[in-house]
């Protein structure tokens, strides 16, 4: 009688977590280039009318959206992140992430206007008599160096204004909208691995999957 049973094949772990991993990808949440532009605005105005007020958070909220949506820092890197992990000097424009996920270490390329408002931010941090020293934390709050979850809820504030919070999404949306836009400019699947600091390229490839909408446009046309 066993004999006659259909033997099936038994999966490793391995084989378990990728497809795990192939579910998830599919499910993958992140914004369009219009929904960030509008995050971007919100928070930029909202910098604008703290600078007018002489208030902070407007100016910090800017900051977090901009170097999130600009570097494809996790949340809890850019928590972590200390004025000295900022390479924004002469011929720089760098962010080094220490102790990222998996405690892997690695340098982020920045733009020049992330670099620009870094700088400025860091201005105003000594202006406003708050640590910039090497080992102080980029984001202050009242006690101490700010949390993840606190990171969270600001852009959670500002996406809940914008009508664009919802449940599947999160201040790490960002990291994957990031990833998204940066495979659309260059179609460079290495660049984008070098950018989110990802030990196998495997785990990049989803970010040239969720744009075959537009492979499927290019297509239409063929041949006439």
């Amino acid at each position: 009688m066993v004999s006659n049973l259909i033997q099936l094949p038994i999966r490793t772990a391995n084989e378990k977590k990728k497809e795990r991993r192939h579910v998830n990808l599919d499910k993958l949440r992140y914004y369009s280039e219009a929904e960030i532009k509008a995050l971007r605005r919100l928070a930029r105005e909202q910098a604008e009318v703290s600078a007018s007020r002489g208030t902070v958070t407007g100016i910090r909220t800017w900051m977090v959206v901009d170097l999130l949506t600009s570097s494809g820092l996790r949340v809890s890197e850019a928590a972590n992140l200390c004025c000295g992990d900022l390479r924004i000097g002469h011929g720089q424009a760098e962010i080094h992430v220490r102790n990222g996920k998996g405690n892997v270490s690695g340098m982020v390329v920045i733009p020049d206007s992330l670099k620009r408002h870094l700088k400025t931010f860091l201005l105003w941090k000594e202006q406003h008599r708050e640590d910039i020293s090497s080992d102080a934390p980029l984001f202050q709050g009242q006690r101490g160096k700010v949390t993840s979850q606190a990171l969270q809820l600001i852009i959670k504030k500002c996406l809940k204004r914008l009508g664009l919070y919802e449940k599947g999404k999160s201040a790490h949306s960002l990291r994957h909208s990031y990833a998204v836009a940066l495979y659309k400019q260059n179609k460079d699947l290495r660049a984008v691995q070098k950018q989110l600091r990802h030990v196998s390229i495997q785990s990049t490839t989803i970010y040239a999957d969720v744009t075959k909408e537009e492979l499927q446009e290019q297509v239409k046309g063929l041949w006439g």
